[in-house]
This record gives C-alpha cells, structure tokens and sequence, in this order.
C-alpha cells in the first residue's frame, strides 16, 4: 500500500511539473523547429510580412497567454521581479526559405512605454 501511495504521488508530481510550461519556454521551442509545427500547435498567423530575406509570421490574438502554457510566470527579467513573457501582446516567428523558423520577437507592455 505504501509503495502504491509513492509511486501515485511521484506521478502527480511529474504531472503537475509538466504542466507549468512558462512563455517563454514555449516560444522558445519553436526556434529551428519548421513552420508547420507552428501552424499545428498555434494555426494560421494574423499577419504575414516579408523582412529582408525572412518571411515573417505575426501572432497578435493573445490576451497574456499562449497557446501551449498555463500561464505560469517565467522567470523575473525586468527591475520590478517581473518578467517580459508574461502577458505578451504579440509573437513575431522568422522563418527562413527553408521553412524553418530561425528566431522569434516579443512585444509586451514593456515594449509601449
């Protein structure tokens, strides 16, 4: 009986941790992953823009929270223990002509001031 307890609470444990994805790891997963895994996860971009020689898919119909997360905090980037993952307004994905995506921009409230 004792071990059934451990393992059920070993389980709920690692169930609970993967659960609690931040923003800032799920936009970073995307990062030299190819554009349908994208498309799968978060569908068609808003917008699309042509950047020098990427093509540039933006993502601006968030309230704070990206598909994928739990919105958990991530981890404090800005002078007030806050940080700029959360609550973002808009994701911007570059993908190259191989069709894989080479970098990612955030715009969040902090970008507006």
């Amino acid at each position: 009986m004792k071990r059934f307890l451990i393992q059920c609470a070993i389980l709920l444990i690692l169930s609970l941790h993967t659960a609690c994805i931040s923003n800032q790891k799920v936009i970073s997963q995307f990062v030299g992953a190819n554009q349908n895994e994208l498309l799968a996860r978060w569908g068609n971009p808003d917008s699309i823009e042509e950047e020098g020689m990427f093509t540039v898919w933006v993502y601006d119909r968030f309230d704070g929270k990206l598909p994928g997360t739990t919105g958990t905090k991530s981890i404090p980037t800005e002078a007030d223990g806050s940080s700029r993952y959360d609550g973002p307004k808009t994701v911007k994905f570059f993908i190259n002509s191989s069709r894989m995506i080479t970098r990612y921009e955030l715009i969040t409230p902090y970008d507006e001031d």
